[in-house]
């Protein structure tokens, strides 16, 4: 798309400036507005080099470029301390209509990361708990990296760095022991299991002596007591089916399941080699490594006890995925109250002589807000991620039912899900994850303005015209679209390819949802400015081809976010 655009004018570029093509390319950027041209390149880092100030650069070069006589280049202009690029109209929609015909499902994809490994650890809940809406930033969050990474050509390999062990579990079997055949784990085993873990933490509250027991039971767990490790591994699976449904209705997938028990038999190694670096110190009984330089407080790597800590583990998996994994890139979707937790671990792998621990990365978030105070799981005062998506589904049945009676039962079950579900996602995505949100029960299930609702039902309008329309799409627009609403449409589907990008490089999937709203309201304003069916023929062929190339991007926008496109709505 703008790739074949730059690639077009970059070796002019070249010729006129001292910089390379690549980072040419990695200049060009996109005006916010027309007015400005399609393309812009701002000469601000030719300043020194010439001794002149940027807006004379600018009209300087301006002029050169336009004397060259691109065929692609209409007109060229000097703003500031920026060089502008207008290009003809016929070559850009052209170029735009074959970018979405001849890219198939890679609509929009670079290859930068061709021959790199990316891991990315996320969702990760905690065995035995329910999935709360808390857990919905990090799994829609990461997934959708994932679909970003995807896009610009690495291999990608989702992590799920499952909460599986722990004096908790101890806890847990405990009560099972005691307790268990109380509950239906036949016909309800997860229900049962969350139960009696709320349970053991309000009986714990009462009796302290609980809290003992149950870290015995753990240490059986630990020594590899036949009897325990059967109730442990019971609890992981019956908690992963459950999850692995929840995960299936948001459109997330895991490619490796890697626990915190998975790394039991490499933190002793971990250790040994801390002592090799002579990183370990004692410090009232617990072994640390001081990281004073940086202002930050010590990394606690063994407790008094002898227990390890996530510290540990987290140093032991990433040295997992970056030497045995040959993963290239190593980032971790948790929440902002982990952020020195990771600058820490980060940290001592650097003092480990890890080089790559600079392509370790902490991908934070912000949390849910909620007027009632903060959730407990222990407590069991949660708001389960489950009833959030069943009545998501359920307010979209009916408003499918009052807006679109005549589809099947089926029908209009597969829309309510694919809406309901959609909505939830889009919600959280179309925030900047840095950002706290404030958890509100009108706005995660809000159908209106700004939404992943609307998103769909643009592209469900594009489908219904295509289908009047009732013949094939044409491989060519045979009449110049000039209208400043076909003009201002074209322009934003051609950014899609440095959308994309540019979401991955922030990690920001937001970028994407916000361009998608974008792309709405121009279509919005094209649909309702410009007439399409029973237009001349070469306007009708020409806008008819801009609708499918409209559509083609909600669709696969949507897709990178897992949201479903519905075909009708």
């Amino acid at each position: 798309m703008l790739t074949a655009i730059k690639e077009k004018i970059v070796g002019d570029l070249a010729q006129e400036t001292s910089l390379p093509e690549t980072e040419i390319l990695n200049l060009l950027e996109v005006p916010k507005s027309l007015d400005h041209g399609h393309l812009s390149l701002p000469v601000f880092s030719l300043a020194k080099q010439l001794r002149k100030a940027p807006p004379i650069i600018a009209q300087e070069l301006a002029g050169k470029i336009g004397a060259r006589q691109n065929p692609l280049i209409e007109k060229v202009s000097a703003v500031s301390g920026f060089v502008n690029f207008h290009l003809k109209p016929r070559e850009f929609q052209d170029i735009l209509l074959q970018a979405v015909h001849g890219a198939g499902d890679h609509l929009g994809h670079r290859t930068v990361g061709q021959g790199q490994t990316l891991i990315i650890d996320f969702s990760s809940p905690n065995v035995a708990k329910p999935m709360s809406i808390g857990h919905l930033r990090a799994t829609v969050i990461g997934q959708a990296i994932l679909n970003l990474a995807k896009t610009q050509g690495y291999k990608v390999i989702g992590l799920n760095h499952l909460g599986d062990w722990g004096v908790q579990f101890g806890k847990l079997a405990w009560a099972f022991q005691k307790w268990g055949p109380e509950y239906d784990f036949s016909a309800r085993p997860f229900e049962s299991l969350f139960q009696i873990y709320v349970r053991f933490h309000e009986e714990a509250e009462k009796d302290p002596s609980l809290d003992a027991a149950g870290s015995l039971v753990f240490k059986r767990l630990e020594e590899g007591d036949p009897e325990i490790q059967a109730i442990w591994k019971r609890f992981v699976d019956i908690s992963l089916k459950e999850y692995g449904r929840l995960w299936g209705l948001l459109g997330v997938q895991h490619d490796l399941v890697r626990g915190e028990s998975f790394y039991n038999d490499r933190l002793k190694p971990t250790e040994k080699l801390l002592e090799a670096k002579g990183l370990l110190e004692e410090s009232e009984g617990a072994m640390v490594v001081r990281l004073d330089e940086e202002k930050l407080p010590p990394c606690l790597i063994r407790k008094s006890d002898g227990a390890s800590l996530y510290a540990t583990r987290d140093l032991a998996s990433a040295i997992y995925r970056m030497e045995e994994l040959k993963c290239d890139l190593n980032l971790y979707v948790v929440g902002e109250d982990q952020t020195l937790h990771f600058r820490q671990v980060f940290r001592v792998l650097e003092k480990m002589g890890f080089a790559w621990a600079k392509n370790c990365h902490h991908i934070s978030f912000g949390m849910y807000r909620f007027k009632e105070g903060r959730m407990s799981t222990r407590k069991g005062n949660v708001i389960f991620l489950e009833d959030v998506l069943s009545k998501a589904i359920d307010m979209m049945k009916t408003i499918v039912e009052q807006k679109n009676p005549s589809l099947s039962s089926g029908e209009k079950d597969t829309v309510a899900r694919q809406v309901g579900i959609g909505a939830v996602i889009f919600n959280d995505l179309a925030n900047d994850r840095v950002k706290n949100v404030d958890f509100d029960w009108d706005r995660v299930l809000s159908f209106e303005g700004d939404s992943g609702p609307y998103v769909q039902y643009m592209n469900v309008r594009c489908l219904s015209v295509m289908r009047k329309y009732g013949k094939p799409i044409p491989k060519q627009m045979p009449a110049v679209l000039t209208t400043e609403w076909e003009k201002e449409l074209i322009r934003l589907l051609m950014n899609f390819e440095d959308v994309l990008s540019g979401a991955f490089r922030q990690f920001k999937p937001h970028v994407l949802a916000g361009y998608l709203l974008d792309v709405c309201q121009a279509f919005g304003q094209f649909y309702h400015h410009c007439r399409v069916l029973g237009e001349a023929a070469e306007v009708e062929q020409s806008r008819m081809a801009l609708i499918y190339c409209t559509h083609q991007v909600l669709e696969k926008g949507l897709k990178v976010l897992s949201i479903e496109a519905p075909q009708a709505m």
